[in-house]
């Protein structure tokens, strides 16, 4: 059996790539560790442990990702969450935990990344502008990537412990 649960939320695929790095930093610590999209069906009573990480568009971290928290049996799990936005705001985290009526363990904020490649016509000129008022990068011809990758292995690392102390 497994021993943790990487769960995600990802629009653009940031999200995604940090949770498999997290899996990976996780496994060379010796854990068995799954990775799945959120929404997926899982028993989570199957696990010692989950992280959920979830991405901010437009100021919040998805609504329905919150419910599902809600419903979820986490008590008794160790947990932690992961947040990933343009501007690694904390203040986003905090709402949304706030939303789902959950405490994990341990909680991280990343900075995302600009994927200007994956928008829409519309969304590119909405992320261009938001980029612009906060000082990132606005080229719209290239992607730009924020995430301070070190930092993501550190908090593997440190849930890492968490289980390992728990068992």
């Amino acid at each position: 059996m497994p021993d943790a649960l990487v769960l995600y939320a990802s629009v653009e695929g940031q999200t995604a790539r940090i949770a498999e790095r997290v899996a990976a930093q996780m496994r060379s610590h010796g854990h068995r560790v799954d990775v799945a999209r959120a929404g997926t069906d899982l028993k989570l009573s199957d696990y010692a442990g989950v992280i959920v990480g979830a991405s901010v568009h437009y100021g919040r971290h998805p609504a329905w990702l919150a419910r599902l928290l809600r419903r979820q049996r986490l008590r008794g799990l160790k947990s932690a969450f992961f947040s990933v936005s343009l501007g690694a705001k904390e203040r986003y985290a905090t709402r949304f935990l706030r939303r789902a009526h959950w405490r994990p363990d341990l909680v991280a904020v990343f900075a995302g990344a600009l994927q200007y490649s994956k928008y829409g016509t519309l969304k590119r000129l909405v992320v261009r502008a938001f980029a612009a008022i906060v000082g990132h990068d606005t080229d719209t011809t290239r992607d730009y990537e924020y995430t301070d990758w070190k930092a993501v292995e550190r908090f593997a690392s440190a849930f890492s412990e968490t289980l390992t102390s728990a068992s």
